[in-house]
C-alpha cells in the first residue's frame, strides 16, 4: 500500500514526464519500431532499386520516416517512454531476404514490401489511433496520417505500374502477305497444238 502511494505521488509530481497509459505506451513503442524498419527498407531501396519511380519513392519515406521518427522520440522522451533503438527480429530478416535480391527482382521484392507495409499496417495505424487516451500522443497521431494516407498511395500506384510493365505485349498480326511469292512463267510448260487447216471458213 505504502508503495502504491509513493509510486501515484511521483507520477504526479513528475508533471509532463509522467508515464503514458498502458496502450499508448504500446503504441508509441510500436510505432518506433515500425518506423525505424521503414527507414532501413527505404534506404535499401535508394541504394538497390533500378527503376527511377522506385528510388524516388524510397527517397520520399526516407525523408518522411527520419522526420517522423525524431518527432515520435521527442514525444516518447516527453512521456517517459523507453522506445526501441533497433530492429526486431523478423525486420531484420525481410531486410536480408531483400537485399539478396538484384535488378529487376530486387524492384519486384520492394514494391512488394512497400505494399505490405503501407496496406494493412497503415489500416491497423487508422483504427488503432482511436484508441489513444493522451491528449499529446492523440495530436501527434492525427498530425501525420496524412503522410501516412500518402505513402500508402503512392506504394499502390508503384504496384500498379509493375504489373502494367509485367503484362505480356500482345503485337496485332501483319497486315500484308510475307509469304514469298514466284513470279508467273514467262512461258507456258504445255504443248501447243495448232489449229487445222481451213478451220473457221
Amino acid at each position: 500500500m505504502l508503495k502504491a502511494a509513493i509510486l501515484a505521488a511521483l507520477i504526479m509530481l513528475a508533471g509532463p514526464l509522467a508515464v503514458a497509459a498502458p496502450f499508448d505506451d504500446l503504441y508509441v513503442r510500436y510505432e518506433a519500431q515500425a518506423s525505424g524498419y521503414e527507414v532501413a527498407f527505404a534506404r535499401t531501396g535508394q541504394a538497390r532499386a533500378t527503376r527511377a519511380d522506385v528510388r524516388a519513392y524510397a527517397a520520399m519515406l526516407v525523408n518522411d520516416h527520419e522526420a517522423y521518427g525524431t518527432a515520435l522520440r521527442e514525444l516518447a522522451a516527453s512521456k517517459g517512454i523507453a522506445v526501441p533503438s533497433g530492429l526486431a527480429a523478423s525486420d531484420r530478416a525481410r531486410l536480408d531476404r531483400l537485399s539478396r535480391t538484384r535488378g529487376a527482382a530486387f524492384d519486384r521484392a520492394f514494391v512488394r514490401e512497400a505494399r505490405r507495409i503501407n496496406g494493412d499496417e497503415a489500416r491497423a495505424f487508422r483504427r488503432e489511433a482511436g484508441r489513444v487516451a493522451d491528449p499529446a500522443i492523440r495530436t501527434f497521431v492525427e498530425r501525420f496520417l496524412d503522410m501516412d494516407a500518402r505513402h500508402e498511395a503512392a506504394a499502390k500506384a508503384l504496384g500498379e505500374r509493375a504489373v502494367a510493365s509485367a503484362a505480356p505485349v500482345i503485337r496485332p498480326p501483319p497486315t500484308g502477305d510475307t509469304m514469298a511469292t514466284a513470279p508467273p512463267p514467262s512461258y507456258s510448260a504445255m504443248p501447243m497444238i495448232a489449229p487445222p487447216q481451213g478451220a473457221g471458213r
